[in-house]
């Protein structure tokens, strides 16, 4: 349907289909705020103009991020012919914005970066090709490069609470916790449903190490967000690792059969979640086979779906716990091949041995694990995800050394963990005190078994 018209944010869309803009406007808010109905949303916008190209663009997007790899490039070849066709009536930015995509559904992400760059340099109220940049960013650790994008775009979306709610993680990541945190409040009274915001909250508090507080604050700014589909699950996991933080292991346990132990694990995310939240019991002494019986299984059908490199060291964490050594080596084997093919230095380079020491850690071989994943500690950054996420890497690490009884390490490692984020009572203090004694610690000794 030839015509124009502006979408929410103010920039010019070519459609003459007001129901179908407005369908494409509540879909940009679901994928802003995670909400459940994105796919639908953009669905709805394409049946009222077929020939809106980039609510097209944005279902495929929203189908490539809900994992349907086939059916979102195949909505993203259509964009790219529909636009081909309409080339003299589309505006050059969403000339421009169509090819952004193209290349992000292509898994071309370091390809599409420097063009969403140009166009939101020109039109920064391009919120879904800011949201993609930074996600882009954020699952290759560059927190900075995040916080350069939300700058550079705020001035003019102050009016614009998602805006608002991306800028303060972004400030958090960076470690600016006393801006992050008014920010995000101020996002969450224009929009109490606005889940990116509750996360970034959240992040504050867990960094700053404000467990109870995070605790109280956590659920009731969950329960508006009854919106959301698997980001309320990633909500809840960062709620159990306050309960771990603040040394409640038992309440940890307790979230993951909730959370994570009756449903069927059926995207990355959960993943992802489940298995960082069962590897973190097992450091703390809490494990149970039953968890690693269920997530391994889940965990099979990505062996051969390339995602992210975070989702694949999940992944290799997952079979290894699960002590499914042939599907377990065969995974890593194909992390190996890859490697040699690409372009990322980080696959082979950080991601390979960090699963290596990964696996060595779920056999009981401590010094093979401080072998393999000491060297490349500093650039875990490189893996993705945010800090809390990472964190699990380091932790296992540390837990390495202690239960390998290597004191040097052992003691450098407990005095970073505990001067990033002191926890009284948890077992990060405990192990120090052994570990400043000369003595092997309750955790140490857990370790031998």
């Amino acid at each position: 349907m030839t015509g124009v018209l502006r979408d929410a944010y103010g920039l010019t869309v070519s459609t003459g289909s007001r129901a179908a803009v407005d369908a494409y406007d509540r879909g940009v808010r679901a994928l802003l705020g995670f909400g459940a109905e994105t796919v639908d949303e953009f669905r709805r916008a394409v049946a009222a103009d077929p020939d809106f190209v980039l609510a097209r663009a944005a279902l495929a997007v929203a189908l490539y991020l809900d994992e349907q790899l086939p059916a979102g490039r195949a909505e993203m070849e259509r964009a790219v012919t529909d636009g081909a066709a309409q080339a003299t009536t589309l505006t050059g930015r969403e000339g421009r914005h169509v090819e952004a995509l193209r290349l992000f559904v292509g898994g071309r992400g370091n390809d599409a970066i420097p063009v969403m760059k140009e166009i939101l340099a020109e039109h920064p109220r391009d919120v879904l090709l800011m949201q993609r940049l930074y996600f882009i960013y954020f699952w290759q650790g560059r927190s900075a490069d995040m916080l350069e994008v939300t700058t550079g775009v705020l001035p003019a979306l102050e009016d614009d609470g998602y805006s608002l709610g991306y800028h303060a993680f972004a400030l958090e990541e960076n470690r600016r916790f006393d801006e992050a945190l008014p920010l995000a409040e101020r996002a969450l009274a224009q929009n109490p449903r606005d889940a990116w915001a509750v996360h970034a909250i959240t992040h504050v508090h867990y960094e700053r190490g404000e467990n109870r507080r995070g605790i109280e604050a956590l659920p009731p700014r969950i329960h508006p967000c009854d919106h959301l589909g698997y980001f309320r699950n990633h909500l809840l996991w960062h709620l159990a690792l306050l309960h771990l933080a603040e040394g409640d292991y038992e309440r940890g346990g307790r979230l993951f059969e909730s959370v994570f132990g009756r449903i069927p694990i059926a995207i990355a995310s959960d993943l992802q979640d489940s298995v960082a939240l069962a590897w973190r019991l097992d450091l703390y002494g809490q494990s149970d086979p039953k968890r690693w019986t269920q997530l391994a299984e889940a965990a099979r059908r990505w062996i051969d779906m390339p995602l992210l490199l975070f989702h694949d060291l999940h992944v290799g964490m997952a079979l290894s716990a699960a002590g499914d050594w042939a599907a377990a080596e065969g995974h890593v084997e194909r992390l190996r091949a890859r490697g040699k093919k690409s372009k990322n230095s980080t696959l082979p380079q950080v991601v390979v041995p960090l699963l290596e020491g990964l696996h060595a850690f779920a056999r009981g071989d401590y010094a093979g694990c401080v072998a393999r994943i000491e060297p490349v500690d500093a650039r875990v950054v490189e893996v993705g995800g945010s800090h809390a996420q990472r964190e699990v890497f380091h932790d296992t690490l540390l837990a390495a050394a202690l239960r390998g009884r290597m004191r040097n390490q052992a003691v450098s490692l407990l005095e970073r963990r505990l001067a990033k984020r002191p926890n009284p009572g948890h077992f990060w203090e405990h192990a120090w005190r052994g570990a400043a004694e000369g003595e092997p610690s309750e955790y140490q000794k857990r370790g031998d078994g």
